[in-house]
């Protein structure tokens, strides 16, 4: 079997097709395929994609992780992905229902993705995994295999590496303001940071040259939020192999990594003095640039989840971040997951910045005028209510970020992910609004 859409795709829509495919801003949209078995209006399915995909360049199929043994890719729930078999049971076939839709957008590139900070078992074995030719190429030929047998258009790499961990810090914000709590610690420093950076890339090019042996060619690497780009991405050297990276600028600030402090978590520009430099979209960008990064193969990654805290009575009133907090706020609705709120958990429930409540179900919206930083929305605690601060995307955001995109001429978008956009149309009877506002613009 070969890789869907390379087959017959020249004969069916002709050279210029492809040639205009792969000269429009890309619109990556990434699907966590565990939003299958979310519950009624949040579930997300094959069949509740349909809707966004006219508007999506590629589809990102999320996540697959690898052994911590031989390091071959395996599926983290194989129930889901795989189908009905003898080592699966009531397996559901979510790789080849995803894959299918190619049918009906031909244009569209499916990718498979793995790590992500979903594969939890051990991380520290993707470092191991490129330490030796040997595991390379079992990881090399599994994802190819993995990516052939069901149908995909190639794989994405979003590579487990050491995060940047946050450091305890004064500020000067005003008096009100505690030192920030140390972050847990995900990983130690890398030993071997110059070591993995050359075998990541020698990786690269093994998983390349295997994908175009199978026919499923396209490749492209994701840097998650906070892997220091500098330390393990030889940019010139990868992107011969890679199709495009997915540079991940959100998360800058969440409850897990500063819980006493509620703040903007994907601002555009530095501005605060005592914030950490490059927590900021610009930054990373023009690092990335500076690493002679080809900017045409530059997708700039946008969250389309709230992160949240708690905040207490004696946070500020004006709800004006950096605001003192009591780590994540309470887990959303549907989502069931602390500091963390979908954006079609967010939207019912704003309203203006100007408008008097003492609602318990109601968030103050406060805009940025200045188009630097974000949105937030708060409410304040009440009685033995505890309050919560957001820091989201809207559309308005997604549609700056977009605007940058085309100003600085990058090659596109990348939403994480459609199942946490409004999928349903909960808002305003739209679905996909934070989709449909990036590709209002490029």
């Amino acid at each position: 079997m070969l890789c869907a859409k390379f087959v017959g795709a020249v004969a069916l829509f002709g050279l210029l097709v492809l040639i205009e495919v792969s000269q429009a801003y890309k619109t990556v949209c990434y699907y966590d395929g565990k939003s299958f078995w979310r519950k009624d209006v949040i579930k997300v399915s094959a069949e509740e994609l349909k809707p966004a995909l006219a508007f999506c360049t590629h589809l990102v199929y999320g996540f697959v992780g690898i052994d911590a043994d031989k390091f071959k890719v395996k599926s983290l729930d194989p129930k889901l992905d795989l189908p009905e078999s003898k080592d699966v049971k009531g397996g559901k076939g979510n790789f080849k229902a995803v894959t299918a839709l190619k049918k009906a957008y031909p244009n569209l590139y499916i990718l498979l993705s793995v790590g992500g900070m979903m594969d939890n078992e051990d991380p520290d074995k993707y470092l191991e995994a490129l330490e030796k030719p040997k595991s390379r190429t079992n990881f090399a030929s599994s994802i190819a295999e993995m990516a052939k047998q069901n149908g995909f258009d190639g794989v994405d790499l979003a590579w487990q590496f050491p995060v940047v961990n946050e450091k305890k810090e004064k500020h000067t914000w005003g008096s009100f303001i505690h030192k920030v709590a140390k972050t847990v610690g995900i990983t130690s420093k890398d030993s071997k940071e110059v070591e993995h950076k050359e075998q990541f890339t020698a990786l690269v090019r093994e998983v390349k040259g295997v994908l175009n042996a199978n026919n499923c060619p396209y490749l492209s690497v994701s840097i998650l939020p906070h892997v220091n780009s500098s330390v393990y991405f030889d940019f010139p050297g990868l992107q011969k192999y890679v199709d495009h990276f997915n540079l991940m600028v959100y998360d800058f600030r969440t409850p897990d990594r500063v819980p006493k402090l509620a703040d903007y978590t994907s601002p555009m520009q530095f501005v605060y003095a005592d914030r950490l430099n490059w927590q900021n979209v610009e930054y990373q960008v023009n690092k990335a640039l500076a690493l002679k990064v080809d900017k045409s193969k530059l997708v700039l990654g946008i969250a389309t989840y709230g992160r949240t805290w708690k905040i207490e009575k004696d946070s500020t009133k004006s709800g004006a971040p950096p605001v003192t907090a009591d780590g994540p706020g309470q887990e959303g609705t549907y989502t069931k997951t602390e500091g963390l709120m979908a954006y079609y958990e967010i939207c019912p429930h704003l309203v203006d910045n100007t408008a008097a409540t003492t609602s318990l179900t109601l968030y103050r919206r406060v805009p940025d005028s200045n188009k630097r930083l974000g949105t937030y929305a708060f409410r304040l605690a009440k009685d033995d209510v505890k309050g919560i601060w957001i820091s989201f995307e809207e559309p308005e955001t997604v549609k700056q970020k977009a605007l940058y995109i085309k100003q600085n001429n990058l090659g596109g978008i990348a939403l994480m992910d459609l199942s946490l956009d409004d999928a349903r149309g909960m808002c305003d009877a739209q679905k996909y609004p934070l989709l449909k506002a990036a590709r209002s613009v490029l």
